[in-house]
């Protein structure tokens, strides 16, 4: 029978490769045509009409990644200040009620981004070269609900913590478990 926790660390690990995949793949567009629009605008005087366009575009896309990976490994923006007054025995609690709240905002966040997509998709606006401005967007509904997802796996990962199943979230995770004892006889 497939363990939950597998099942959910296994899916994380695998949106990691393919946004980190695409992220790379995104900044080498990024760094490609920004550099073919320096040497359009300055050794032919001409340029990309919709370069600009393109560009920013593809910046929200890498903010969006880059939110990805940061929320899953942790390295998003955080305030701290409370973990360190308060007792051990609550900071659980405390997590656990952060990443349910965080998982709400972004579910909310991914639905209005959403909204907005349909909505650009309906007003048929194009951003350049005949490509509709929805295509481009479609990234914020798509990262909100990576992120949001990004924070139910560390609510879980914290519920079973809390619960003591710590070796069984190591297990599904991939982690090595070494169990080293040292005993010492003191005369």
């Amino acid at each position: 029978m497939l363990n939950p926790l597998n099942w959910l660390f296994g899916l994380n690990k695998l949106l990691v490769k393919i946004e980190t995949f695409f992220l790379g793949l995104t900044l080498i567009a990024l760094l490609f045509f920004a550099f073919l629009q320096v040497v359009l605008r300055n050794f032919f005087d001409s340029g990309i009409n919709w370069g600009d366009v393109f560009a920013r575009h593809l910046v929200l896309w890498i903010a969006f990644f880059g939110a990805t990976l940061s929320t899953r490994e942790g390295r998003h923006i955080s305030i701290d200040a409370l973990a360190k007054i308060l007792p051990d025995r609550a900071k659980p609690i405390v997590d656990l009620f952060i990443r349910f709240f965080c998982i709400v905002v972004c579910f909310l966040l991914a639905k209005a981004a959403y909204k907005f997509m349909l909505d650009e998709k309906m007003a048929a606006t194009i951003l350049f070269a005949k490509v509709p401005t929805w295509y481009f967007i479609t990234i914020m509904p798509i990262g909100f609900t990576i992120i949001t997802y990004a924070y139910f796996v560390q609510f879980i990962e914290v519920l079973w913590k809390f619960g003591g199943k710590e070796k069984a979230v190591a297990r599904a995770k991939g982690h090595q478990e070494l169990d080293i004892s040292v005993k010492i006889k003191l005369k």
